[in-house]
Order: structure tokens, then C-alpha cells, then sequence
């Protein structure tokens, strides 16, 4: 496997709300709001396609978060697990069981790498389908599937497309203003879990600006369950293991 072809994949896998009271898009301010998942502890399973170049990849995930701080991902194909990542606030951790390597990236590092502005944060509101930067005060459009709007932060475009059915994040697309590069990420087929709605479906697709050919990435959960008691986020690092 690829150094480039296997950051994809953990990216991607780390790129797959709640709303108590659905039915209502507005608060009583007539403010957009939409209301994230309340847990602390999350679990579930997924089944994930890569699609890069004509290189395709189909894997499976078993996704651990602690709400805020820790996102645990163990990555498996035909029974064996191939690559561990483990995502803190500050860190990213990637062991590639494979090829006997492991790599450790910050943000800061992995944002200047892809010119991307990488977060713990963004990180987890994209796996959970959650806004990005909560809505402030910008013009919204209405139409008879969203309330869209869109905002700037820093080099970047976002505009939001929340689903006046659903009530929950439909659609986002990032945007570079410096490179036009862009990337569409779509939640669909929500699902109740303890009165949480998260997206069971995630599509996702990188487009260049170039003629390089796009990015397809699509995740489907199989299972997602919140815990009420603390989970382990095992990850160490074998002394036969080459840091790259």
C-alpha cells in the first residue's frame, strides 16, 4: 500500500446530531440552530469505498470516540486489521500493521502538508454530521428541500445545506478560494440512536481544480451505539516499527 494511498484512506475514514425535537429548524429567536449529539461515549461499525485514480479500496472501520477528546479507528480488510489511528486534540496517530510503519502528524503539520485547515474538531463534526462553525448570522436561503447558506473562514468557502425534511445537515461543500479545489460531503438515510439523530450514509468527493481525476469516498454504518461507561483506545507502537 502507498504512503498517499493509505493517508487517503485514514483521512477518509476519519472524514464519515441530534435534534430532541424535530420539526423545528428555528429557535424561538427565529435563529438558525441545529443541535448536536449529546453523548459522551460513542461506538459504532462501518463499511467504507475509496476511490482514487482507479485505485479502489473497500474496508471495513470500527469507529471509538470520547466526545470532545479521542476519536479511535481500527481499519480491516478480509478479517485482519491493516491500520490503527488514534486522533487527540492535538495529534494525529496513524500504525500501519502492513508495512511495520507508524506516523505521527499535528494539525498544524497535516494542515500545511494538504493545505487544508485540519482540526480535531472539524474532524469529528464531519464523522458525526454536525455543522463545522455553528451558525451565526448569515443570509440564509430557503427552498423546498433547504435552508442554505454559505460563510468564509479563512481561505475557505463553506456552504451549508440543512434539510427542512430531515432538520439535520444534508449537504456541505468546502471550498479553496487560493486553488478552487473543493470537497462535497452528503449525510442521508438518518437513524435514531437513544433519541440522537446521526446520518447512517456518508458520501464524499474531493474535486480538483486541475485535470486530476476526482476523489470518491462513500461510508455506510452498520451499527452505532452510545456507551455509558468509558471505553479503551488501545494504540501502542512495536520497537520493530519504522516511524516515517
Amino acid at each position: 500500500m502507498s504512503k498517499r494511498l493509505f493517508f487517503a484512506i485514514a483521512i477518509a475514514v476519519t472524514l464519515s446530531a441530534c435534534n430532541k425535537k424535530i420539526g423545528a429548524v428555528f429557535s424561538r429567536k427565529d435563529k438558525l440552530e441545529i443541535i448536536n449529539p449529546d453523548f459522551k461515549y460513542l461506538t459504532s461499525k462501518a463499511k467504507f469505498k475509496f476511490d482514487d485514480k482507479g485505485k479502489r479500496v473497500s474496508a471495513n472501520a470500527n469507529f471509538r470516540i470520547s466526545k470532545d477528546s479521542v476519536i479511535w479507528i481500527s481499519i480491516s480488510t478480509f478479517g485482519f486489521e491493516g491500520a490503527r489511528v488514534l486522533i487527540d486534540t492535538s495529534l494525529v496517530r496513524v500504525l500501519d500493521r502492513l508495512n511495520k510503519k507508524y506516523y505521527e502528524y499535528s494539525f498544524e503539520e497535516l494542515s500545511e502538508q494538504y493545505n487544508f485547515d485540519f482540526s480535531f474538531k472539524m474532524v469529528q463534526s464531519v464523522l458525526l454530521g454536525n455543522l463545522i462553525a455553528p451558525y451565526s448570522n448569515e443570509k440564509y436561503k430557503k427552498t423546498d428541500e433547504y435552508y442554505s447558506y454559505h460563510y468564509l473562514k479563512g481561505a475557505y468557502d463553506f456552504q451549508n445545506f440543512i434539510g427542512n425534511r430531515s432538520m439535520k445537515l444534508e449537504k456541505v461543500k468546502v471550498q479553496s478560494l487560493a486553488s478552487s479545489n473543493s470537497i462535497s460531503v452528503k449525510y442521508s438515510d438518518f437513524i435514531r440512536v437513544k433519541d440522537q439523530i446521526f446520518p447512517n450514509e456518508i458520501a464524499a468527493q474531493i474535486d480538483y481544480a486541475s485535470d486530476k481525476p476526482n476523489t470518491k469516498i462513500n461510508i455506510s454504518y452498520s451499527k452505532m451505539e452510545i456507551e455509558s461507561i468509558p471505553l479503551r483506545f488501545p494504540y501502542s507502537v512495536s520497537g520493530k516499527y519504522e516511524r516515517k
